[in-house]
């Protein structure tokens, strides 16, 4: 595990302060980077973080696709909570173990620097959609053994049991073929549940042909034999990504999402 201390890129705009490029990890062939976006209202010494850990089946994407989001990040920044988007090294680079990790160390890195950045670690949220959703619940998990420090978890139609979306799919995913079949339940979330999980708020759609939905409904489940407070939301007619919804629905939707987020950073906040 390498933590490096590096001066971002600072920018000031309008939309306010934007730390982009920070380099969380060097390693032999990559240097790792994250985002940090500060709240536009300081209503603490040291902000909340919503760390987002983006999608694009563990192969591709990069921390820029928190942009997808940038209603829902705005509204967390005029709340005083901090947004960090990271990058990790992809399974097709170096591997499951280093990929997650990666996510680790950025999470390691951000304790390390929280007063550099004014970043409170002991209130996290952690969110993510698809592969990102998947690295999410994994790394609430790990952290949530030994922490109080994750608030939440938001899993955005994220696979939960690789297991068995690749033993049981009629051909297997393409990104299968970079994950050895003794691997599989190490990025299979539904194996990684314990009773010191904090809220997980799930949605998915009932058409994605990517991730079906019952890989929700199986962590949905097993979330609830282990009592941690949970919500599965099924999104009627959508694909993956959200294919086939309205952009109205979408943003209905995640106004949901958001109220969920705030709830939770102003709950432990007030304890």
């Amino acid at each position: 595990m390498v933590l490096l201390k590096k001066e971002a890129h600072k920018k000031e705009t309008k939309e306010g302060v934007i730390y982009r490029d920070i380099i969380y990890k060097r390693t032999l062939f990559h240097n790792v980077k994250l985002d940090i976006y500060e709240p536009l209202v300081q209503l603490k010494k040291a902000a909340p973080i919503y760390l987002y850990i983006h999608g694009g089946s563990w192969l591709r994407g990069n921390k820029n696709l928190v942009n997808i989001y940038d209603k829902s990040v705005h509204t967390l920044r005029e709340n005083g909570i901090a947004v960090v988007s990271i990058d990790y090294r992809f399974i097709s680079q170096s591997g499951i173990n280093a990929m997650i990790e990666d996510c680790l160390d950025a999470v390691a890195f951000l304790r390390k620097n929280a007063k550099k950045y004014n970043l409170d670690t002991h209130h996290i949220g952690i969110g993510g959609h698809s592969a990102g959703a998947n690295l999410a619940l994994i790394v609430g998990a790990i952290l949530s053994r030994t922490s109080n420090d994750i608030l939440f978890i938001v899993d955005d139609y994220g696979p939960t049991d690789v297991v068995k979306l690749v033993k049981t799919a009629e051909n297997a995913p393409w990104w299968s073929h970079f994950i050895s079949s003794n691997q599989l339940k190490t990025i299979s979330p539904v194996y990684m549940l314990h009773p010191k999980l904090p809220p997980i708020y799930i949605s998915h759609g009932d058409k994605d042909t990517t991730v079906p939905l019952c890989q929700s409904e199986e962590l949905y489940t097993r979330l609830k034999k282990l009592g941690i407070p949970s919500s599965l939301h099924v999104i009627k007619g959508a694909n993956h990504s959200y294919v086939g919804m309205t952009e109205f629905a979408i943003q209905q939707h995640r106004k949901i999402v958001l109220q969920f987020m705030l709830s939770h950073f102003r709950n432990k906040g007030s304890e």
